[in-house]
Parts: C-alpha cells; structure tokens; sequence
C-alpha cells in the first residue's frame, strides 16, 4: 500500500482499510471545507451529519462528477446482481427521458415553456466534456448520440401521452414516471448486500443477516421492527439517490456496454480487478477506492 495516500484515511478501530487511488480534487476541497458531511464519522457527530450519511450512503458521490474511475468503481460494487444490473439498464434511461419530458413544459411565465432542448444540451455537454478529460471520443461520441435519443423519446412521448394513456392523468404526467423509474431502480438493489452507513456501521452486511441477526445470534422483534422501519426510510432515500444519480450514471452504463462490446479492454480489465478485490475483502471502501467499508477520508495534518 502506498503510504502517501494511506495518510487519507481515518482509522476506525477494527474495521481493516486500504486506499488504492489518490482522492480527486472536488473530494479534497470538501473535505477541507465541510468535513462533517463528506467525511462522517462513524460514530458521533451531530444528528443531522448522521442522517445525511444515512440517506446520502456515499456523500462525495455527487460532487465527483467528472471522477470516472470513482465513478465506475460504484457502479461495480453497488450493482453486482442480475436484478440491480437489469434494473439500472432499464430505468436510468427512462428516468433521464421523464426528466427531459417533464422539462417539454415548464411553468415559466404566463405559458409554458418548452427547455427539453436546453436540458438536453446541458446534458449531452456533460458527458461530452467528461469524455474529452477521459481522452475518449468513442465515448463522447456514443453519449452524445445516446442524448440525442432520449431528448427524441422524451418529446415524442410527451406529445402522445393524452393518447397512450387516456383516463389516467397522473401517469400522463412526466414526473409520475421519473418517480416510478427511481422507486423501481432503487428496488433493485433488493438482492444485495446493504452498503455501510444504511445498516448503521463501517461494514457490508446481508439484509437477512441485518434483519433477523447472524446464526446463534439471532435478533429480537423489537430490534427486526426497527430494522424494518430503517430499510422502509432507506427506500425513500434510496429513491431520491437513484433519480439524482442517473443522469450522472448513465453515461457510466454507456461506458461499461462499450467495454463490453470490445472497447478499450485494458482499462477494463484493471478497474474490474481492483472491484474484484474489493469484493473479496468483504468490505469494499464507500468514500475511496479500496477496502474499509464506510472508513472516512481525512486531510492529513
């Protein structure tokens, strides 16, 4: 392990930790300057740095936007099942074109105002600029042409909507669905173990085992009845995650259907042995890239 990015860690008694790649930039900053929301302690701290850990799983997430090796590194240890792999494929392209849709007529004004072109623009900016810094214009390219078909779907489906789903006023609604989309892709992730931070400690944990306790240690109704209470409040969270993560996550999916059609096989195959690995600790890093389970990050001294 490199000892000039081990120093990045702060140590949690018990839980083993390594760091294999540097913090970026945008995790460096907010560490500096909002420690508590985007390094939560494990233990201690204010309500609100526990809730917000709790609802946000991974805070740094979504201040790492242009971080792909981050990123990616997410997107294998979060989906590692069928069911969360299809169930992303399927709703992060429907909730990105319910979000486009639902811009196709914004209140702004006396009329409403179509900015589904605007929206795609900013969008298909991103991706392109995040492919640019990535030096990879197979990439760019394919994301462009991936918003390029959402925005389409959005407004051809926004503007048969009365038609294809008569009598039903809130499913005629672009919102409906993009909440939909959210609840469905956040249950996906129904088969996999529970992140750090959902099951109130540094470590991964199966949802049996944190519902109804490990063997010979089984848990109380009381203590199951609290779980389950956490698990339904995690699913609201969860859903909001999901709708903030697609647009963010969907040119990752992009990214990870190229490689699997051939492209740029070298990266590929690193980035997926390092999940790997992280994957057989048992206790892959939340806030970093290695293993530690939700071990917070830290600006050495």
């Amino acid at each position: 392990m490199d000892a000039s990015i081990d120093r990045y860690l702060h140590r949690v008694d018990g839980v083993a930790a390594e760091i294999w790649v540097p913090p970026s930039r945008g995790q460096l900053f907010w560490l500096r300057h909002a420690p508590t929301l985007f390094a939560p302690a494990v233990e201690g701290g204010s309500r609100l740095a526990r809730w917000w850990a709790i609802a946000t799983v991974t805070p740094s997430t979504n201040i790492t936007v242009l971080n792909l090796r981050y990123q990616a590194y997410l997107n294998l240890i979060f989906h590692r099942t069928r069911l969360a792999k299809i169930g992303h494929a399927v709703c992060m392209p429907l909730i990105v074109a319910s979000m486009l849709a639902a811009c196709c007529a914004l209140p702004l004004g006396s009329l409403p105002v179509n900015a589904s072109l605007p929206a795609a623009a900013g969008l298909s900016a991103w991706w392109l600029w995040w492919a640019i810094k990535e030096r990879d214009p197979l990439w760019g390219a394919s994301g462009v042409l991936l918003v390029a078909a959402v925005y389409a779907l959005a407004n051809a489906a926004y503007a048969l909507r009365p038609h294809t789903i008569a009598g039903s006023a809130l499913l005629a609604q672009p919102l409906a669905w993009v909440v939909l989309g959210s609840v469905l892709q956040a249950a996906s992730h129904a088969l996999e173990p529970l992140p750090p931070r959902v099951t109130r400690s540094p470590r991964w944990v199966p949802m049996r085992e944190y519902l109804f306790g490990a063997e010979g240690r089984r848990n109380s109704r009381a203590t199951t009845a609290r779980r389950v209470g956490h698990l339904a409040a995690q699913t609201a969270f969860g859903t909001v995650d999901e709708l903030v993560a697609s647009p963010r996550l969907l040119p990752v999916l992009l990214l990870d259907l190229l490689w699997r059609l051939g492209h740029d096989p070298a990266r590929r195959a690193a980035w997926r042995a390092q999940a790997t690995q992280a994957f057989a600790s048992g206790n892959p890093g939340l806030d970093f890239i290695g293993i530690g389970g939700a071990t917070p990050l830290r600006i050495p001294a």
